[in-house]
Order: structure tokens, then sequence, then C-alpha cells
């Protein structure tokens, strides 16, 4: 994933998350570092798909890490830029 879009999606990530979030640890528990309750999590999927024209498989809102959402994201950036 290009620079642009991890900026893209973490200006997104901190509008739902009230600005707590610096980076995405690859490797750090998401839900730890987010701190997101459920319905902040459904906003974020949301808007991500919205920005990005996206769709996002439901298996995201069980990955534990990073590293596993951003790949996820980036598969699915990948899939709608063909």
């Amino acid at each position: 994933m290009d620079i642009i879009t991890k900026n893209k999606v973490l200006d997104i990530v901190n509008k739902i998350s009230g600005g707590r979030v610096k980076d995405i640890n690859p490797d750090g528990n998401l839900k730890t570092e987010l701190s997101l309750e459920s319905l902040q999590l459904v906003e974020l999927l949301a808007s991500l798909e919205k920005e990005f024209n996206i769709e996002l498989p439901i298996k995201i809102i069980t990955v534990k890490t990073g590293r596993e959402f951003m790949q996820i994201l980036d598969d699915c950036l990948k899939k709608g830029a063909t």
C-alpha cells in the first residue's frame, strides 16, 4: 500500500477514533490500538468502503493485527483497481 493511501486510511481511522492513532502497528493488537467500540468499527469499515469504492469482506472484523487488517484492505484495493 502506498503512503498516500495509508495516510488516507489513518485519516479515516482518526476521524472515527477521535484522533488517537498515530500509526497502525503491523504486529500490534488492532482492537487494543484502535480502541474502537463495535459501532465505531462498523463506521470505520463503511467509511473505508465509501472512500475507496470497495467492498470489504466480513472477515476483516475478526482480524487480530494491524498487518492482517492492512493486508485485507490492500488486497481489496488491488481488486478494485483492476
